[in-house]
């Protein structure tokens, strides 16, 4: 999955548009290709996607009416937000064993740009580390796997996201892409195509309505075709759940599928340290 190759320099914030003059385009330092390229290589070795012969619709999965719209309201409404949620994995291929891993993130973010994401993976598959945090400056990342820490100045804070794709199960891009629209992150709740209403259903005592989509945008030229359901809370209207099946065209007895569980909170108190990080040393 690739992001827009320019992002904003700043990020874009939540309510707020950036003057498109100041659009730069990214320029990786050595230590960000680097940690780029550790996560092509920890990415699943099958995860077919549509690459279309000419640069996708920019609005494709934005439209006005599109049932995704009102939830991205929501997340531009607020002045703060916080949660805490899971992601279970379950895979098998046919004839093998499934495997099924449980991880663990949260989130924090308040207006007009600070930000802290961190991602516990299962012990069980190597108990790997992923955090992002913006304390009003640059935003930052330290991923455990490679030590490494990048500074994402000069408007490269998409690239934070675009590498922790991988080592989040892409629960990195849960929220932010509705905190950061103008950034034109992609994720398993955003640029649903086509998206239309499931029915009606409880998460955790909360109700909620349900949308459903064949298929998504995950890059300027590419479209990812796994059925994704979405549960949104009736009175919140922020994300609850959200479950992404096995690419169409799929061995049917194949099982390849991630749900995250949420638990958001709206408009929070979170002291300012909450938006600090310290990279371990070593």
């Amino acid at each position: 999955m690739v992001l827009n190759p320019c992002v904003l320099p700043d990020m874009q914030v939540a309510g707020h548009r950036h003057d498109p003059l100041r659009t730069l385009p990214l320029q990786p330092t050595r230590r960000t290709i680097l940690a780029v390229l550790a996560g092509l290589a920890l990415a699943p070795l099958v995860r077919p996607v549509l690459a279309q012969d000419a640069p996708i619709d920019a609005d494709l999965g934005l439209e006005p009416d599109n049932l995704i719209a009102p939830v991205t309201a929501a997340y531009q409404a607020l002045q703060s937000y916080a949660d805490e949620g899971t992601v279970e994995t379950r895979y098998q291929w046919p004839d093998t064993p499934l495997l099924v891993e449980h991880h663990t993130f949260e989130t924090a973010f308040r207006a007009p740009r600070k930000f802290f994401f961190r991602f516990d993976a299962d012990s069980a598959s190597g108990g790997d580390t992923y955090v992002i945090w913006c304390d009003g400056g640059p935003f930052q990342s330290w991923w455990k796997s490679t030590g490494v820490h990048t500074v994402h100045d000069n408007g490269q804070g998409a690239i934070a996201f675009l590498t922790g794709q991988s080592p989040t199960k892409d629960s990195a891009n849960l929220v932010a892409p509705h905190l950061f629209p103008q950034a034109e992150l992609v994720g398993p709740s955003y640029r649903l195509i086509a998206p239309s209403e499931d029915g009606v259903e409880a998460v955790a005592g909360h109700d909620c309505h349900r949308i459903t989509a064949a298929s998504r945008v995950t890059g300027t030229q590419t479209i990812e075709h796994r059925p994704t359901r979405v549960w949104v809370d009736d009175a919140l209207n922020l994300v609850r759940k959200v479950h992404v099946g096995p690419d169409d065209g799929s061995d049917p007895k194949l099982i390849d599928e991630i749900a995250y569980l949420i638990e958001p909170q709206a408009d929070p108190d979170i002291p300012d340290a909450r938006f600090t990080f310290t990279p371990p040393q070593g």
